[in-house]
């Protein structure tokens, strides 16, 4: 389960925040850690979570490619079964040098068949791409929505280093 959440992308953007507050938080000379971070470095944050929501979302898509190949490249190849098939039925009569309807339609089906091949890959293809399309607007629209949370309770919890109120406040 553990492995499961690490691999999510909301827990990669969730560990970039962690690790870019944790690098940016200072240690004194007594060692004490400080309790604030200037206002610079809350946008620097942000930066670093933007750009792995940028990186995750491009880790989201990635695959979308191989069903848009499909979709749009399915029925052509199909099409193309079909032409080939039609060109070699009409081969066949020219050598036969009389036309009969039972010597021609099985060359034609079998030459549609390539049409019904291509159009099987394709409109799964295009319905599988929408609905995965649609989970992924969703997912990317939710990681936008933590980050606008997530760098706003750090301004919160840790309030500009160069305001002179520098107390961590959580407010729930």
């Amino acid at each position: 389960m553990q492995k499961l959440v690490q691999r999510s992308p909301l827990y990669s953007i969730y560990h970039i925040g962690s690790e870019e507050i944790r690098h940016r938080l200072t240690t004194d000379e007594k060692g004490v850690q400080t309790t604030s971070l200037s206002s610079r470095s809350v946008q620097a944050i942000r930066a670093s979570l933007d750009a792995g929501l940028v990186r995750e979302n491009h880790k989201l898509t990635d695959g979308l490619v191989y069903l848009t190949i499909s979709i749009a490249g399915g029925p052509y190849v199909g099409l193309l079964g079909t032409v080939v098939g039609v060109m070699i039925t009409f081969a066949i009569i020219s050598k036969q040098g009389q036309v009969d309807v039972n010597s021609i339609a099985p060359g034609i089906a079998s030459a549609l068949l390539a049409t019904v091949a291509g159009l099987v890959v394709a409109i799964p293809a295009l319905f599988i791409y929408s609905y995965l399309n649609g989970r992924i607007k969703n997912i990317v629209a939710e990681m936008q929505v933590f980050i606008d949370e997530f760098v706003a309770k750090v301004a919160e919890f840790y309030p500009d280093s160069d305001s002179p109120s520098s107390s961590p406040s959580i407010k729930g």
